[in-house]
Parts: C-alpha cells; structure tokens; sequence
C-alpha cells in the first residue's frame, strides 16, 4: 500500500512540474524609454542632479548624454584624445548611478570639426563633385558641417580610438554614433525654405565624397574614375559604393564599442530609403549594433502624423530583411508633438514595431512656449506606455 502511494505521489509531483507554467525572461529592450541631452564641461552639478532625477522621476531608464559636439572643448591640442568628452561622461557617471539611470556617450563621428584635427588632417575630409573641400566651405552656411571621408582607413582606426576611449569609462552603458553618415546631399524637405535652398535634383556643391581616396577605390573596383561619369548619382555601382563603404566604417567603430563591453547605438536618418536618399546613410547594414534609433522628426520632411508610424515600419522591416541582430528604437522631436498627445505618438510608434521610444530632448521638455515644462504629461506618458496601455483608433 505504502508503495502504491509512493508511486502515485511522485506522478503527481511529475504531472505538476509538466504542466506548470514556464516564466519567460522579460526582455528589457521593450517599453524602454530613452531621451537624448546635450553635455558640456560648464553644465552645473545642479543640472545634472536635475537630469538624472527628473528621468528617475518619469520613468526614462536611459540618458545619452551629447559630449562631443559641433563646437567641441579641445583640453590637449597636443594629442588627439577627446579629453573633454571623457570629463563630460564621467563627471555624470555618479548620477546615473545614484539614480539607477542607463548612460550613454553621445558622439559625433564622421562629422568632426575640432580645430586642431582639419589643420593636421585637412585630406581626411570629403570633397564635392565640384572638387571642393568640406573643410574649405560651409555647406548650408554652417561652420561645423566637416565631414571626414569613410574611404580612407586612418579616417576610421581615428574615429575608433574615439570610440574606444569613452567605451573604457566605468560605469558607462554604452557609445552612441550621431552624424554617422555623410553630408546631406538634400535636406530634409521641410528645411529647404528655410535654409534658402532649391534642392529638385542632387547638385554637385552637396554632393560626397570625390575625394582622391574614393576616387581611386572606387575605380579599382569598377575600372571608372566617377568624376568621369556623366550623372554620378545615376550610376547604381557608385550609389552602392558610398553606401557600402560608410556601413563599414559605422560597423568597424562598433565593434570596438563592442569589444570594450558597451552597447553600441546610432542616431540615424528617418527611414531607410529617405537615408540612402538624403545623407548616403544604408543604416539597416550597420553590423555589431544593438539599437538604431531612427530620428523620426516628421516635421522637418513635411510629413503628416500618420508618417511616423510609417518610418518606424519601414525601418523594422527594413533591418529584418537585412537580417540584422539590432532592435529600432524611435525617436521623435518632442516640438512635433502638441501638447497632450505624447502618449499617442509612443503607441503609434510601439504598435508599428518599435521596441522602445526616445524623446529628442530632456532639454526640449524643460522648456515650454509661455513658461512651465511638460514633465507631468511626459511621467503619465510612460506610465501608460510602460502597462501597455494601448489608444483606441
């Protein structure tokens, strides 16, 4: 008898442990809500107590944090080590560990304008169809549109030291690529009023990179100098070639990110196509990155709302059929979003696939056209988002 209840009792306990519920590890990548801030070596202890508090208030979980710019602080002209941008990261370290905040390193990469690298390095930079130099004209009339070349390995294995020498900071979460692309060859089209700018076709003043370098690799390649071509940009090979050569020197600066134990992710362009279209930026072939985060500022194109949505589609789909390992993360600008309907636009952007949502900016939601922030707005936002409440249509 003792034996035939042994034998029942442990097929019970069998049956149980068969038929329970398996708890699946929640990934951290969704719902994760990111927000993009400038840094600078005169930011205030206050401000930052303020960041990293308010973030820790609201429920954004990650801060990448600008500390390299376009008027980059230069501490050592003797070297090339960005001693400024490594200050910046680690005097904010202790607030987002005191806050229990994700921090990332904001770079600017191919475009590079520190004062002491154009005049040691004045070949490293891009030049138009027209034979210009970037580091000789301001394109679209400004003074830190510099532009170094993806061709050339020296370009890359400098922008890799930079890459590097952040990666190693303690405490840091990750490396994050701005400006990784190269010039636009067309603004995005809500701009070109604005800027003064008739923008119909691709024009040779706008038009990167026929620099020496890109000339000769591409005609080892191909057996054709593209300045020799009658319409460059109709020519799929030379297309391919720029789009080609900038994701390889965008996936060889992550993978040292990588290889320090960081994250490594990038601010890009829209969607994929309007990036190949607009800045020669084939972000979808990006390789050793963990989040792309699309710059979805739908007003700056002319879009309508509805976009939004779209870009981040297209972008999902996009780094799917790339078979990339990456997640997209949108991010939008918070003066395209009225007041009251944050919320809206994170759900549009979560039911069209994005993993997680970023605000461009923490500085942007501290002001308020006629005085106020709108951190109350933002903290319910992220409430909803985060219980996946979900807008009925």
């Amino acid at each position: 008898m003792k034996k035939l209840f042994y034998l029942l009792l442990c097929a019970g306990l069998f049956i149980s442990c068969e038929t329970a519920p398996v708890q699946q590890e929640e990934d951290p990548a969704v719902n994760k809500v990111w927000a993009w801030v400038s840094g600078s070596l005169k930011m205030s202890e206050e401000k930052l107590e303020h960041y990293f508090a308010i973030a820790d208030s609201v429920g954004i979980d990650a801060i990448i944090m600008e500390c390299h710019s376009g008027y980059p602080v230069v501490l050592d002209s003797t070297t090339f080590v960005d001693s400024a941008a490594i200050k910046i990261i680690e005097r904010a370290v202790p607030y987002a560990q005191k806050y229990g905040i994700e921090l990332h390193a904001w770079m600017w990469t191919t475009n590079r304008c520190e004062k002491h690298l154009r005049e040691a390095h004045p070949d490293w930079y891009q030049v138009n169809a027209q034979g210009e130099s970037c580091n000789d004209i301001k394109l679209y009339g400004r003074e830190h549109y510099r532009w170094l070349c993806p061709t050339r390995s020296e370009v890359t294995e400098y922008l890799k030291d930079r890459a590097r020498e952040l990666a190693r900071i303690d405490g840091l979460a990750g490396v994050h690529l701005d400006f990784i692309r190269y010039p636009d060859v067309i603004l995005p089209y809500g701009l070109h009023e604005s800027r003064g700018v008739v923008q119909d076709k691709v024009y040779p003043l706008w038009d990167f990179c026929y620099c020496d370098s890109c000339r000769a690799a591409f005609k080892e390649l191909h057996g054709i100098d593209p300045m020799e071509l009658e319409d460059p940009t109709a020519n799929a090979e030379w297309m391919q070639y720029r789009w080609d050569v900038l994701a390889k020197q965008a996936s060889d600066v992550c993978e040292v990110i990588k290889a320090e134990g960081k994250m490594a992710t990038a601010a890009v362009f829209a969607s994929p196509e309007e990036s190949k279209k607009l800045v020669r930026q084939d972000w979808v072939n990006f390789k050793n990155i963990d989040v792309v985060l699309p710059m979805i500022y739908h007003k700056f194109y002319g879009w309508e709302d509805e976009m939004v949505a779209t870009a981040t589609r297209e972008g999902v789909e996009g780094l799917a059929a790339a078979g990339s390992s990456a997640y997209l993360c949108s991010g939008l600008f918070v003066g395209h979003m009225p007041e009251g309907k944050i919320y809206e636009f994170m759900d549009m952007t979560r039911k069209a696939g994005s993993k997680g949502f970023c605000f461009f900016s923490m500085e942007g939601l501290d002001r308020k056209r006629g005085g106020g922030d709108r951190w109350g707005e933002v903290a319910e936002a992220i409430k909803k988002y985060k219980e996946g409440e979900t807008v009925t249509e």
